[in-house]
């Protein structure tokens, strides 16, 4: 049965129907392809990786460049505008008598015509500005290119407020085309000769003028898009928009709430995942913001990608090919030693197999011979041994049942041979040889009962009955038993409790019987005297009580004998008490373990398992 078994498991190590084929395949594929998947991968990553960077750094540079840009313009325009304020044409056309004659109504005025058509002359010659305007000191509009404008009031303005100091620049909001959208005004003070303030020059530069006011191309470089936002993240330039923009709105994009200096990778207002950063722009509460596409940016690098993973596939298919070619050379062998196996698994031990060669294959035919001729040599002493185990086994329960039967009809005679020691213990006195003959009597009696008792417990062992114990109390249970016996050696009794130890299920007195004999047997092992230490100890859900002794210890070659039934070293004893602790430590699902060298003691643990058990009062 045992043949049997090794054999399916040596038939079921080697498939049968191309498992180990598909395995060397697999393999294979894994370690060539995993290694050059791995480094295309991490290869790939550290290129987008540095390629990131790159496109980090250039579109900052670019975008750190177009807002100062931005900011060059806007004062290119101002310093535009500051000269034709100092024009002395201008200051000569004098704006009070201007402003006077508009308030009394005569709009036709040379004075204002002057002023209309030298505005006019200088918005042609500065071509981005939508409309020039003069406001005078009292705030109102006296000249403008556009005439709807002519008399409105800027005095409650923050234009007319700050330009009167200096130059001004900052947006406005105006509905243009039926929407909401920016107007960008510019001012600047008007001085006589003197240098008293007479006035404001202003302009405007509607949406439409911007791209030509700020010099924007509306292709930056590439797949680039450009916005100029507002303090609130409203768009007040966008360089090519694909789609409708609400101008009054924040632009849909992580940065717009950012602080400048800010980057992120986000989908656009388009829908187009894009890598964006913005930067302030000097001098001016706005930010620019410039955007470029992931799909420009890593174009080159994903169609590096499809290449090789195209690469790959043809790699792979093509090492298909080589490896199925190896590996049948490898599996046709394997299934010639497999079908050797299926003969010896159903009985034929003659069997060999012939593979020549000088490989490892060969070198495993010639394993598989050997180990069909071991296997037979093996299978006929394991079946020698199996004979030799049942007869002693026979042997055992033939002696069980002898010494069960001896046992009961020495029981009763020694009951009456007690009893009648004790009728001459009281009438032949006190002689002091008849009473010692007496005692060496009862001393062979006791040693007699004592050995009916172990013959009982060995032929018929008895069935525990678990209750829950503390083993601390067990082991203080025991030691007053046997410290009569260990006084009269000599021995030292020493207990080591190790604090906080599991309750178990146990018989008692089984239990304290099995701790007992190993007690009695460390004691006895110390022929002149010692240290018998008792202890406990919870170790990975288990008990363990151990006993030690300082006796001479055991061979290694009679550590397993020695729990035989009837083997004893000693010159007393029935060689049963090993042999019946052990069967009492099983019954409890544990076992009895020994460790000993030769000089330096012994040492035998009861090992119990803790389990989960309701709490019964022992």
């Amino acid at each position: 049965m045992r043949r049997n078994r090794m054999m399916e498991v040596f038939a079921r190590g080697i498939p049968l129907k191309g498992g180990l084929r598909r395995r060397i395949l697999a393999w294979f594929l894994i370690l060539s392809l995993l290694p050059l998947f791995l480094s295309n991968t991490v290869g790939y990553r550290v290129t987008r990786g540095i390629i990131e960077g790159q496109v980090w750094r250039y579109l900052t540079a670019l975008t750190e460049v177009q807002a100062q840009h931005v900011a060059t313009e806007v004062e290119r325009h101002q310093l535009y505008l500051q000269a034709v304020a100092a024009d002395q044409d201008l200051v000569a056309a004098n704006l009070r008598r201007a402003g006077a004659a508009l308030r009394a109504g005569d709009r036709q005025a040379p004075v204002i015509t002057a002023l209309h058509e030298h505005l006019d002359r200088k918005l042609t010659e500065l071509g981005a500005l939508s409309e020039l305007f003069v406001v005078d000191t009292a705030g109102q509009v006296i000249a403008a290119t556009r005439h709807a404008r002519i008399g409105a009031s800027w005095a409650e303005s923050d234009l007319f407020r700050r330009a009167r100091d200096g130059l001004f620049f900052a947006e406005d909001w105006d509905v243009q085309e039926g929407r909401l959208g920016p107007v960008y005004l510019l001012a600047t003070p008007i001085r006589d000769d003197r240098g008293r303030w007479v006035g404001l020059l202003a302009a405007t530069v509607g949406f439409d003028r911007l791209p030509a006011f700020l010099r924007i191309p509306p292709h930056l470089g590439g797949d680039i898009h450009a916005y100029i936002l507002d303090a609130r993240g409203r768009p007040l330039f966008v360089s090519h928009p694909h789609g409708p923009l609400d101008y009054a709105d924040p632009l849909t994009s992580p940065l717009a709430q950012q602080p400048p200096g800010a980057m992120a990778r986000y989908v656009n207002y388009e829908g187009i995942e894009v890598l964006g950063t913005t930067v302030a722009i000097p001098g001016i509460a706005w930010r620019y913001l410039s955007e470029v596409s992931v799909a420009s940016a890593f174009g080159q690098l994903r169609g590096l990608a499809l290449l090789a993973a195209g690469l790959e596939a043809a790699f792979a298919l093509a090492l298909v090919g080589i490896v199925w070619v190896v590996a049948r050379s490898i599996v046709a062998p394997l299934r010639r030693l497999v079908g050797a196996a299926e003969r010896i698994r159903e009985g034929d031990l003659g069997v060999e197999v012939q593979i020549d060669g000088p490989d490892e294959l060969g070198d495993l035919n010639r394993t598989f011979n050997q180990m069909s001729r071991q296997l037979r040599t093996s299978t006929a002493r394991i079946q020698e041994l199996h004979d030799q185990e049942m007869r002693r086994a026979a042997q055992l329960a033939s002696v069980g049942e002898l010494a069960s039967g001896i046992a009961h009809e020495v029981k009763n005679p020694l009951v009456g041979m007690a009893s009648g020691m004790n009728l001459l213990a009281t009438r032949l006195g006190d002689d002091p040889e008849v009473r010692d003959i007496l005692r060496q009597i009862r001393a062979q009696h006791a040693r007699i009962e004592g050995a009916i008792r172990d013959l009982l417990s060995y032929a018929r062992p008895k069935e525990p009955h678990l209750v829950s114990v503390d083993p601390e109390q067990l082991v203080q249970r025991v030691i007053p038993l046997v410290r009569p016996q260990a006084d009269a050696a000599g021995v030292r009794l020493e207990h080591q409790p190790s604090g906080a130890v599991p309750r178990i299920r146990m018989d008692t007195g089984l239990m304290t019987q099995a701790l007992v004999n190993l007690t009695l047997n460390g004691i006895q092992a110390m022929r002149t005297g010692g240290v018998l230490t008792l202890a406990t100890r919870h170790v990975d859900h288990t008990v363990r009580i151990s006993v030690s002794d300082t006796g001479e210890g055991i061979p290694a070659d009679r550590q397993e004998t020695i729990f035989r039934p009837f083997f004893t070293t000693k010159h007393q004893g029935t060689g049963l008490g090993l042999a019946i602790t052990r069967g009492i430590v099983e019954r409890h699902g544990g076992r009895l373990e020994v460790e000993s060298m030769p000089g330096a003691g012994s040492t035998f643990t009861l090992v119990l398992a803790v389990a989960p058990q309701p709490d019964l009062a022992p």
